[in-house]
């Protein structure tokens, strides 16, 4: 067997439509197993911010609520703003003592805002505090937490810091003392050992598990990695603190993680959910905002180690099994059914090539192959009576179809030669652009019909002191459209010849009538229903005015630096649905030396084009005149041409175009 055989194409053809199938299915398994890990990923990671934003609170608010209660404390108050009597020292120092003792870290620390002098005590050496430890000074960096934080924070502050003159690093609960009255008068407090703050709180024991506590501005300040902690406990002055943000590679992600910070501030959300890249690795993160303390709790999830697309393999071998033995039963049917039947009708087929018109296949099924060999068996007797006057029917139908091609062509010649008299005829219609060069400044023509005649139009006529510029759509494009753009042109001529051209909107109502009774559009045996959009200016540059009245077509115009449209009416001329009765309103311009004008039919504001195939449009079009507006009126067309061109790209015209812009 040779590679042109069935068999060998077909088991050819099995194989490779198994390894694409194997391949899609494959890829999709790829797809499906990594929706899934990201959905259960998400679901965990949320659960997981949850539980770790409890932990913390849990762990936290004991003491922070027990500082606070110290700060309340009367005695405390009392003492604190009268520090040299000893009587309230007495009792300020047995209710801290009291504190202490319930507090996790044994510690307290008490500060008078007054005197500066720092007290602490840890249950060693003689009582709790009987004098102070030191005294805070404002010259000294080690001493800026506190008076940052008596300037700053309004009630407490969590804060990491290393103190130089205890020589311990804690997570330091910073609690301002304030009087009856309100005023700031001291500091109370007390600390968690950094050891045990991330060994029981931040360090989660979980493989694949990270967490990050952050403080606002998205300084670290609790981590399974001591190393940025302390340093940040360590940073004095105008030294810079390790953020979240030096962890992250990009700037998306930096972008992404500040915009979470500010929707958990603002409560939004819960949990904020994003995938971040820290360390040249991928991970799934979930960050909560503990609201009581100011911080953000921030759990990193390795998918990897968490959740394995090496769990779903499983299920991947069993289906591509599954598709194997599918695969291979179907070909053993084929071959039996399809393949040996069909090898007895390719050599059958060879004998009538070697001219035996009597041989038979001889198979008697019912199936399909059956019904082939049959059709073959007949095939081979209309073989054998065709062959004889094949080559005289084959003369006679090329002939024959010579003869129709040289009609089509002389058919189609014709056509077109008559459309392109009709285009001259069309042309010679429209107002020369010397005549309206004499009478405006400046100009701009833009005229491009879709299919060579068209229905748009632009009219010039002058009219004594005054001139007449417009531009019309009519119904329909292409040859129809000629039609029409013809008669709207006469019957604008007549509308002129028989209301002047003092009022442009009388001018209107005058064409819809004339155009309704050409139409016939009052009588019921006429379907069709016709007509044309207009915009229409009269011109007095005398008196420098312009009276503008439009029909579905706007005038945009720029004046001062700025562009302006006067909105055509949107009722129509000369269609049955319009109002007979419908007054066209006018509006009168001052005509100023840096204002243009310009007119243009809904071709170019439909016209698709850009990348998602959008129409070009009225803001747009306003745009293009601002523009050109600015630039010399010698580049205008060119600049027109090729802004229209970009935006329309390879897209097909949709309909007639036509642009008049000008100056007076």
């Amino acid at each position: 067997m040779t590679w042109h055989s069935l068999k060998i194409r077909f088991i050819a053809a099995i194989a490779f439509i198994y390894l694409c199938i194997g391949i899609a299915l494959y890829l999709a398994f790829q797809v499906a197993s990594e929706r899934v890990i990201r959905h259960l990923g998400t679901q965990f990671a949320v659960k997981q911010a949850l539980l770790e934003k409890s932990r913390v609170n849990a762990s936290i608010q004991r003491d922070l609520s027990l500082s606070l209660m110290l700060a309340a404390s009367p005695f405390l108050q009392r003492w604190v703003e009268r520090e040299n009597d000893q009587t309230l020292k007495k009792f300020a120092i047995e209710e801290a003592e009291n504190y202490r003792r319930n507090f996790s870290d044994k510690s307290v620390f008490i500060v008078v805002d007054a005197s500066g002098r720092y007290y602490y005590g840890d249950g060693t050496g003689k009582g709790v505090f009987t004098e102070p430890r030191y005294t805070l000074r404002r010259d000294n960096q080690n001493d800026a937490w506190y008076f940052r934080t008596m300037r700053d924070v309004t009630d407490f502050e969590l804060n990491v810091d290393y103190d130089n003159h205890l020589d311990l690093t804690k997570v330091w609960f910073n609690v301002v003392i304030k009087n009856p009255a309100g005023k700031k008068i001291g500091m109370c407090g007390s600390g968690i050992d950094l050891t045990y703050f991330i060994r029981d709180i931040v360090d989660t024991k979980e493989e694949g598990i990270d967490t990050i506590l952050l403080a606002g501005d998205g300084s670290i300040t609790g981590q399974r990695d001591r190393t940025h902690v302390i340093h940040n406990s360590k940073v004095r002055g105008s030294q810079k603190k390790f953020t979240i943000y030096d962890l992250l590679s990009g700037e998306a992600d930096r972008a992404n993680m500040k915009e979470a910070i500010r929707s958990l501030a603002a409560g939004k959300r819960e949990v904020e959910t994003a995938f971040l890249t820290i360390g040249g690795k991928r991970y799934l993160s979930a960050m909560s905002y503990l609201k009581e303390i100011g911080w953000f709790n921030l759990v990193l999830l390795d998918l990897d180690n968490v959740i394995s697309s090496r769990t779903f393999f499983p299920i991947l071998l069993i289906s591509v099994m599954a598709l194997l033995t599918l695969i291979l039963g179907i070909g053993l049917l084929v071959h039996r059914m399809v393949l040996v039947p069909l090898s007895l009708l390719s050599r059958s087929a060879d004998a009538i090539a070697g001219g035996n018109f009597h041989i038979r296949t001889g198979l008697k099924s019912r199936d399909e192959i059956g019904a082939l060999s049959r059709s073959f068996d007949s095939m081979a007797e209309m073989v054998r009576v065709h062959t004889e006057n094949l080559e005289r029917l084959v003369f006679e139908r090329t002939r024959e179809l010579d003869r129709s091609h040289r009609e089509l062509a002389e058919s189609n010649r014709m056509i077109m030669d008559s459309i392109r008299y009709a285009e001259m005829i069309q042309k010679s219609i429209l107002p020369r652009e010397d005549a309206l060069r004499a009478r405006v400044r400046d100009l701009v023509l833009f005229y491009r019909p879709r299919d060579i005649v068209g229905g748009d139009f632009y009219y010039y006529r002058e009219c004594g002191e005054s001139f007449i510029i417009a531009v019309a759509d009519c119904t329909g494009h292409g040859v129809p459209g000629a039609f029409m753009s013809m008669t709207a042109k006469a019957l604008i001529d007549r509308s002129v010849d028989t209301r002047g051209c003092g009022d442009p909107a009388e001018l209107l109502r005058e064409l819809d009538r004339l155009m309704r009774e050409t139409l016939h559009q009052s009588s019921a045996d006429v379907t069709i229903d016709s007509g044309l959009e207009i915009g229409l200016c009269v011109c007095t540059p005398a008196r420098r005015l312009l009276v503008f009245a439009g029909a579905g077509i706007d005038l945009v115009y720029t004046a001062g630096g700025t562009t302006k449209t006067v909105p055509g009416s949107r009722q129509s001329i000369g269609y049955r649905r319009s109002d007979r009765d419908f007054v066209y309103p006018t509006t009168v311009i001052d005509i100023g030396d840096d204002m243009a004008f310009f007119l243009a039919s809904d071709g170019i504001l439909d016209q698709a084009g850009g990348a998602k195939g959008w129409g070009f449009g009225k803001i747009r079009f306003e745009k293009l005149v601002d523009r050109i507006s600015r630039r010399p009126s010698s580049e205008w067309p060119r600049e027109m041409e090729k802004e229209i061109a970009d935006y329309q790209g390879d897209r097909p015209q949709r309909d007639d175009i036509t642009v008049l812009g000008f100056t007076l």
